[in-house]
């Protein structure tokens, strides 16, 4: 029994540690790299993915007027801003092994953040299906990448 309990964790070790090797892991890639991955998923997601993205923000509550934090401009213009900020990110956050959290600060108010108005839109991204070493520029790596949530921020 003993035997068997150790023969299963170290498979299972053996599997995530081989999983995360192919995973793009955000906290050692610099910066800038980060923003230049941004730039091309911008310009090559997938209807799909901005779908799963709306759906994720939808879901959070970020487009009802009732929540804490809550967009104050309608769906066209959020789309907008959100290409704007994987396009000109002025800050990017790795979290969670795998992802980012991308902002930009607007030069009008795009929310409310308990209560309090604000510019800046955050977005997140899941890049652990990009393979470590990818060109920045190569779009036909992005049509895995997860768009997670775009959200009013500080």
């Amino acid at each position: 029994m003993n035997r068997r309990f150790w023969m299963a964790a170290s498979m299972a070790a053996l599997y995530l540690s081989a999983a995360s090797a192919h995973a793009l892991t955000t906290s050692t890639v610099e910066p800038r790299k980060l923003k230049e991955y941004a730039v091309t998923l911008a310009s090559n997601a997938s209807q799909f993915q901005w779908q799963q993205l709306w759906q994720a923000t939808r879901k959070a509550g970020y487009f009802n007027k009732a929540s804490g934090v809550h967009f104050t401009t309608g769906m066209p213009q959020v789309t907008d801003y959100v290409h704007g900020v994987l396009n000109q990110a002025t800050q990017v956050t790795p979290y969670a092994s795998t992802r980012a959290t991308y902002r930009y600060a607007f030069t009008q108010e795009i929310g409310i953040v308990n209560k309090v108005a604000v510019k800046a839109l955050c977005v997140d991204v899941d890049w652990r299906t990009l393979p470590p070493g990818t060109d920045t520029q190569d779009a036909s790596k992005m049509g895995a990448v997860s768009l997670l949530l775009a959200r009013p921020c500080r």
